[in-house]
């Protein structure tokens, strides 16, 4: 198995201008990858490669020079480089399955206390009409 999180190249610094862009933004329109449909990139003159898959602005080849060669390196054939980029892109999808499950159990607990608060305040409303009923005018 390849260890994929040692040979990401890491993204360079990003300026307070360049934020996360939402993953259902209409801007997003080609996916990054065809086994990860979910994270899309803007449709525009660059291939889909060329833009940040978080913030969709296009990146400089220069900027990732370093870490281009050191995957070139790592990746002397076409075939590892598949290879590697299959095993990336089933480590990412298991993280985004990973975050959904969590997503959906916050969601269910938030449910569970609201559910739970609800009733309380019922209770709670009761108790205060009898006890205001039980003062005598």
């Amino acid at each position: 198995m390849v260890k994929t999180e040692s040979t990401l190249p890491s993204p360079p610094s990003e300026s307070a201008s360049a934020s996360a862009v939402p993953l259902d933004s209409p801007m997003r329109a080609t996916p990054i990858h065809s086994d990860l449909s979910e994270i899309k990139v803007p449709d525009g003159d660059l291939p889909s490669y060329r833009y940040h898959p978080v913030t969709c602005q296009p990146m400089e080849i220069r900027d990732y020079k370093s870490e281009l060669a050191k995957l070139e390196r790592e990746y002397p054939s076409r075939e590892g480089a598949a290879r590697a980029q299959d095993e990336t892109v089933k480590e990412v999808r298991s993280k985004i399955e990973s975050a959904k499950q969590k997503r959906a159990e916050v969601q269910k607990a938030i449910d569970k206390k609201v559910k739970e608060r609800n009733t309380e305040m019922k209770v709670v409303s009761k108790f205060q009409e009898v006890k205001a009923s039980d003062i005598p005018s």
